[in-house]
């Protein structure tokens, strides 16, 4: 791979994260979930999703009430080889009613380390673990 190739699979990676959070943030579950390969691995506070259709029924089974932002930074992509690359993220979550008065208080503080891979449509997650670092009470 050449500087550019390099450089622009690890921008597609990053968008990634980056999509992540606006999707998950604004309930498009459908689009959340083609972040992934068909076969990628989602490790949730929950515990493992593995495929499509798993991430699906937890996604659907969750509330849809809270207004929430996720917030990544510090977004850091390796590339293994031409399809595969490694990342880590920091994170912010806030997640309330608009008019709590904590809303402005990180729920958590983490990072997300992930594996990606290059599929047939462009890069995807082939794995997200997220570390809850910290957790408001």
């Amino acid at each position: 791979m050449d500087l550019a190739e390099r450089i622009a699979a690890e921008h597609e990676c990053a968008k990634l994260v980056q999509r992540y959070c606006i999707l998950v943030d604004e309930y498009r579950h459908e689009e959340l979930v083609a972040l992934w390969a068909a076969d990628g691995l989602w490790e949730t506070w929950k515990g493992p999703l593995n495929g499509h259709a798993e991430m699906r029924a937890y996604l659907d089974a969750k509330a849809q009430t809270d207004t929430t932002i996720h917030i990544a930074h510090n977004i850091v992509i390796d590339l293994v080889d031409e399809n595969h690359a490694t990342g880590v993220a920091a994170f912010a979550y806030f997640g309330t009613s608009c008019d709590d008065p904590k809303a402005t208080v990180p729920r958590v503080v983490g990072r997300y380390f992930d594996r990606f891979v290059r599929t047939m449509d462009g890069w995807r997650f082939a794995h997200r673990r997220t570390d809850m670092t910290f957790r408001s009470s």
